[in-house]
């Protein structure tokens, strides 16, 4: 018993010399070190194995770097990093968007709108690999209760008017009070205006719905940007915003981009037929505000003489049939930019033109010209037929050409034979 105490102290002993060498020695040495369970280093003996330090973690660095939004000017801006090369194009996406082309020779990509109600995420990328160069989240969440905003906003243009409905957020309360703004999408929100007309359910009303509950309103257009359908100051685009608010505070807004040619319901054109003579004329005039120029037009025509209904594709706004008889019309208009987007028929027209009647002396100068020309053609033929008769009768003595027979023969000249005489003058 006596034997182990003395151990015990001896061991206590020996560890307590080891802290107090460990604590004298410099301070640029570290203070404790791992020594190995089963063997100890004494500590007069030199160390033998260098300490080990962790390197320092390395930088993340991208190519860009001040990454922020411009909701003013519906801008997405960054700053290339010292010493970044950045030598190929730059472009960016909007959420689930297609990509769009950073502004020339600029750090930047512009888009046609912002939302600044809905949280959406932002990327560049650089390279033709499209690698990730930074992103950020616009407009920051708000950790509003989001469920209690206007749910599944929609629009649609209809014969120069702008209608919107939304749903009620499914945990709003039911003294949520909800507004409808709009403005022209290239300006900012200091722009908006609130839509003067509200309906709620199946009650239409000027003002604020029974209970505060608007879920739609009607916009005037020809109001708020004039009659003209072709004017160069046409708004093409306008963003919509629903705002809520409460007893407990504002919820969540909701807002959306509504292209209003493509929102634009196509409606039947107004069609007008009359008689000229035999001929019906057929004439209508568009209905469309945002597709002014753009229309193709679908005609079908019933005439009594046809069997069937016949349709015609027309680029113009009318179109005539001769010696019509009875016979109705009904025309459709049909978008040249979305080729599905089609109108309902318009109401159909009928009518009954005369028969072709010429006057009497039109007819008798009608009647001599056709006697002449049928004695004209009768002495044709029978000129004809006479020369053909004679010609088969006594046909032409045919004129022939002899050729020489036999071969040339060739004179040379002879001697001559007789005396010849010379004769003097007396």
């Amino acid at each position: 018993m006596a034997a182990n105490l003395w151990l015990i102290l001896g061991l206590l002993a020996s560890h307590s010399s080891d802290l107090e060498w460990c604590q004298s020695k410099p301070r640029h040495l570290p203070q404790l070190w791992m020594m190995s369970p089963v063997t100890q280093a004494p500590p007069h003996l030199p160390l033998t194995t260098a300490a080990v330090r962790e390197a320092p973690p390395t930088a993340v660095t991208t190519p860009i770097q001040n990454l922020h939004i411009d909701p003013a000017h519906y801008t997405l801006s960054w700053d290339p990093a010292p010493g970044a090369d950045i030598t190929t194009g730059a472009f960016c996406r909007k959420g689930r968007d297609i990509f769009v082309w950073a502004d020339p020779g600029l750090a930047r990509c512009s888009f046609q709108s912002l939302s600044l109600c809905h949280v959406t995420n932002f990327t560049v990328f650089l390279g033709k690999d499209r690698a990730v160069a930074g992103s950020i989240q616009f407009p920051p969440d708000d950790d509003g209760d989001h469920e209690a905003a206007a749910q599944d906003l929609r629009c649609w243009v209809h014969e120069g008017q702008l209608s919107c409905q939304w749903e009620r957020g499914p945990k709003a309360t039911g003294d949520v009070h909800y507004r409808m703004f709009w403005r022209d999408v290239r300006l900012g929100p200091a722009h908006n205006r609130e839509c003067p007309h509200y309906h709620s359910l199946d009650v239409n009303t000027a003002g604020p719905a029974p209970h505060g509950g608007h879920e739609g309103c009607t916009l005037d257009l020809d109001t708020v940007l004039g009659s003209t359908p072709n004017s160069p100051d046409l708004v093409p685009q306008v963003t919509i915003t629903v705002n809520g608010s409460g007893r407990a505070g504002p919820v969540p807004c909701m807002d959306n981009t509504v292209d209003l040619q493509r929102a634009e319901v196509l409606a039947p054109p107004t069609l007008t037929v009359e008689c000229n003579g035999s001929e019906a004329h057929a004439r209508w005039v568009a209905r469309n505000r945002f597709h002014h120029g753009l229309l193709g037009y679908t005609l079908q025509v019933n005439q009594s003489s046809r069997s069937e209904p016949q349709e015609y594709n027309v680029s113009i706004p009318h179109f005539w049939v001769p010696n019509a008889g009875a016979i109705s019309f009904r025309v459709k208009s049909r978008s040249e930019v979305y080729p599905r987007k089609l109108s309902s028929w318009s109401e159909a027209w009928g009518l009954v033109c005369p028969p072709e009647v010429m006057p009497v002396k039109t007819a008798l100068v009608t009647s001599v010209a056709t006697v002449l020309g049928a004695g004209l053609v009768a002495a044709g033929l029978l000129l004809w037929w006479r020369k053909s008769l004679l010609y088969r009768l006594c046909p032409p003595i045919p004129r022939l050409r002899l050729p020489l027979a036999g071969e040339m023969v060739v004179w040379e000249p002879a001697l001559e034979d007789c005396e010849v005489t010379p004769v003097t003058d007396a």
